[in-house]
């Protein structure tokens, strides 16, 4: 829900830098918003997207479109999910079925 809500923050500044530059004439908005955008999919956007697996125009679209509220989830989410060699270690606590004496 809060990524939800975060696209359509995103989204309502779009739409606001948009109105500005038609209604007002001023680009400011829109310039400024490219450029963040611009700047983070260049630096650590574009990186982060191939890395977790996302196709490059993917990534590309998203960053330009959603910034950081899209590639810092992204890269969380991944990195709470990353698996090590010591993740796969048999212990004498893990579950192992029992001998059922049903053979195939």
């Amino acid at each position: 829900m809060i990524q939800f809500l975060q696209y359509v923050g995103c989204g309502i500044l779009w739409i606001a830098s948009a109105v500005l530059t038609i209604v007002k004439k001023n680009p400011i908005g829109i310039i400024v918003l490219a450029v963040m955008h611009a700047a983070e999919l260049f630096t650590v956007g574009l990186k982060t997207g191939i890395e977790y697996g996302k196709k490059r125009i993917y990534s590309i679209v998203m960053c330009m479109t959603f910034g950081f509220t899209w590639w810092l989830p992204l890269k969380k989410q991944m990195e709470a999910e990353t698996f090590t060699d010591a993740d796969f270690v048999r212990t004498d606590h893990d579950f192992t079925m029992p001998d059922t004496g049903v053979r195939n």
